[in-house]
């Protein structure tokens, strides 16, 4: 077990989602260093010791952190739902601590360079076409020829990922991806139709572990499109064993055609009448709480204590990594109107259900709610437990109802 004496962990990011896992390492006996650009971010409260520097600036990061090991020797280093899996790798290599290579993560970062390499292995994935120009993506565009999905190549979070159902006009869907994107190209990706699936595990010795099946809920697309904000699921998914089967070798085939042999891989599937298919790959643990919450609670696994210890080379039974149990959670987000906060209604009641497991609300009255876009502009989330899938579902959508926020439109 862990010395709590002698191991110090990193752990880049802050923020809310993060909370948890700085928590968890404390509990294991370890000294807790934490990394974000915001001197007043939540998990920095639960830290021993904090350094300013911003997550994405991989350079930046890697120089505090040298700083800091050069006098307080760092025995691992991780993150969760936090979109960095090139600063995790660098500062793991430098610092010869366990990690993927940086030229995976690399990979990861890219979903052009992560899609060639899928194909490149006979991974399933959707057929997409590459858009470095606005001529490049009006030419290749042809709304008869079925719905298409755009998003930045180097996208996080959902910004920028647009639904075309051809009612959306090119030229300002052009535009609008293209803002979030840093390196300006674009990608016109095939809508596959079907079931989705988020599934998270981990790569253990070159084979995939999946831990987790959830089903993605996107039934308010009429209200966001053209763009796609997920609204939750339920976990565990509804599909039986033998299907899921397919959708694990499918995922560790896909972890083999990045180089990642090891650590923790979190995947988007869409389920078609001809098999799974890969949508895209991420080299970290989820946000969206699944990871911290969703996954202890629905199977009892702590696949967060799982990748503290990896991180720090430790080895793991892989038979931790299997259910002790499942219990069905719904869980959704909330999407105010865009405008002013007036007030918020019904949130003291609904903590008192005893199917709530979970409960938070991000915003506050006289905040500004910016118009549902992207993950990011969510206004909270909630948690409901119950006996079975059905149960779960009718749970969370009332809870869900039973909040208001009531908003001053900013509309004139």
């Amino acid at each position: 077990m862990v010395n709590p004496k002698l191991k110090k962990i990193v752990l880049i990011g802050a923020g809310r989602e993060q909370v948890q896992a700085y928590r968890q390492a404390k509990e294991m006996g370890l000294h807790v260093v934490g990394t974000d650009m915001d001197p007043e971010a939540p998990a920095f409260s639960e830290a021993d010791d904090v350094l300013i520097c911003s997550t994405r600036d991989v350079e930046e990061t890697l120089a505090s952190i040298k700083a800091y090991a050069a006098s307080h020797p760092v025995h691992g280093v991780m993150t969760v739902a936090n979109d960095v899996p090139y600063t995790v790798a660098r500062v793991a290599r430098e610092l010869k601590l366990p990690g993927i290579p940086p030229e995976c993560a690399l990979l990861v970062a890219n979903k052009i360079s992560m899609k060639q390499k899928f194909l490149a292995k006979n991974v399933a994935t959707p057929a997409f076409t590459i858009c470095c120009s606005k001529s490049e993506f009006l030419e290749h565009y042809q709304p008869e020829k079925g719905l298409k999905i755009l998003k930045p190549s180097d996208g996080r979070g959902s910004r920028g990922v647009l639904f075309l159902d051809g009612t959306t006009d090119p030229n300002w869907a052009w535009d609008e991806s293209y803002q979030h994107s840093e390196n300006g190209i674009l990608m016109l990706e095939d809508f596959l139709g079907g079931p989705q699936l988020s599934v998270e595990g981990l790569m253990i010795e070159n084979h995939y572990h999946a831990i987790a099946f959830a089903d993605r809920n996107y039934d308010n697309m009429e209200m966001t499109k053209p763009y796609i904000v997920e609204d939750g699921g339920i976990i565990p998914t509804r599909f039986p064993d033998e299907q899921l089967l397919p959708v694990q070798n499918l995922i560790e085939n896909a972890s083999r055609s990045m180089g990642i042999h090891w650590g923790p891989v979190k995947a988007d599937i869409v389920l078609t009448e001809d098999g799974p298919y890969i949508i895209e790959l991420a080299a970290r643990l989820s946000g969206n709480y699944l990871a911290t919450h969703h996954i202890p609670m629905a199977y009892g696994i702590n696949i967060v204590d799982a990748m503290i210890r990896m991180t720090l080379g430790e080895p793991i039974n892989t038979e931790e990594l299997k259910p002790k149990w499942k219990k069905y959670l719904g869980v959704r987000y909330f999407f105010p109107d865009e405008g002013v906060i007036e007030s918020i209604s019904g949130v003291s009641t609904v903590r008192k259900l005893d199917y709530v497991k979970y409960l938070d609300i991000y915003t506050k009255v006289g905040a500004t709610q910016l118009p549902i876009q992207n993950h990011t502009t969510r206004a909270g989330t909630i948690i409901c437990e119950g006996s079975s899938y059905k149960e779960a579902f009718s749970r969370v959508e009332s809870a869900v109802s039973m909040i208001t926020f009531n908003v001053i439109s900013n509309a004139k």
